[in-house]
This record gives structure tokens, C-alpha cells and sequence, in this order.
């Protein structure tokens, strides 16, 4: 017999396997009650896990959309609060990221969302995004959620690829 996840070690893969079963038993058991609505409770199911899966997303990209503010805007006002948004960000992935999320993660869209979110945000404040930054997340999954992930380091790489792209020197 597979080894079944505990909800509390990996809420989404249990979500998975639990909504899995159910639709297994109301194909293969046509002796259960009528009002029994398998198809709904496990789509029920599997939507707690997919809103953990969301929540990860979001860290992942209020983390990159709070780089990408530091990275440009350095001596903004609010570059403390942004750190420690980060941090923040990092403390919650190391809580609510699982190994079964760490595939269905797409990086570059996150990317994209940050970078758009980041460029609204510093234009509100007369500040301006990087130029030139690349089109796809430059940081691994990895790298965000290493032990040894340092915000001086991540933005120094965004500065200097976007430095890099435009043709200048940093």
C-alpha cells in the first residue's frame, strides 16, 4: 500500500490524494447514499490545497516584487520596509512551501507579475523600475528559498543585469 500524506505535513499533496479517493469510491461504490455528493466534496478538497498552493505563489511574488523595488529605487524611503517584507516573505515560504508545490511553481509568470506591480508601485512614488530586466525570473526556486539567501546579494544581481541588458557599466 502507497503511503498516504498527513494533512499536516503536506496539506497539498493530502488535498490531492484525499479528492483522488473520493472519486475513486463514487466510481467503484454504487452502494452509498445519493445525497453523498463525492464529485463537490472533493473538488472542496482539492481547493484547500490549491489555496495553500496560492499562498506560496504570493510569497514568491511579493518577495521578488519587493527585490525588484530595492533594486531600483535604493534610497526610496521605504527600502526598510521592503527588507523586512522580504524577510517576511522568505520566514513564510520556509513555513508553507512544500515539496510537492516546488513543480507546479511558475517562476517566470510570478516574475512578471512582480515586475509589473513593482513599476506600478515605484511610478506612484516618482520612481522608476530597473531598465532592462530580463523577461524570465533570474533567480531558481532554489536560490529564493535557500538558508543561505541574502537580499544584498539577489539585488546586486538585478542591478547588475539589468545594468548588463542596458549596455551600461555598474
Amino acid at each position: 500500500m502507497d503511503r498516504r500524506t498527513s494533512y499536516d505535513d503536506d496539506i497539498y499533496a493530502w488535498s490531492q490524494e484525499q479528492a483522488a479517493a473520493l472519486r475513486r469510491l463514487a466510481e467503484t461504490r454504487r452502494d452509498l447514499p445519493n445525497e453523498l455528493d463525492l464529485e463537490h466534496v472533493a473538488e472542496e478538497i482539492e481547493d484547500v490545497g490549491k489555496a495553500e498552493l496560492r499562498t506560496v505563489e504570493s510569497f514568491l511574488e511579493l518577495m521578488l516584487r519587493h527585490l525588484l523595488k530595492i533594486a531600483s529605487a535604493p534610497d526610496a524611503r521605504p527600502v526598510r520596509h521592503w527588507r523586512d517584507e522580504v524577510v517576511l516573505q522568505r520566514r513564510a515560504l520556509d513555513k508553507d512551501l512544500k515539496n510537492s508545490m516546488r513543480q507546479l511553481l511558475d517562476l517566470d509568470e510570478m516574475w512578471d507579475t512582480a515586475v509589473k506591480r513593482a513599476d506600478a508601485a515605484l511610478d506612484e512614488h516618482g520612481d522608476a523600475l530597473l531598465p532592462e530586466l530580463p523577461q524570465a525570473c533570474p533567480f531558481s526556486l532554489e536560490e529564493l528559498t535557500a538558508g543561505s539567501f541574502e537580499i544584498d546579494s539577489a539585488v546586486a544581481r538585478l542591478q547588475e543585469l539589468s545594468a548588463k541588458r542596458a549596455g551600461g557599466a555598474f
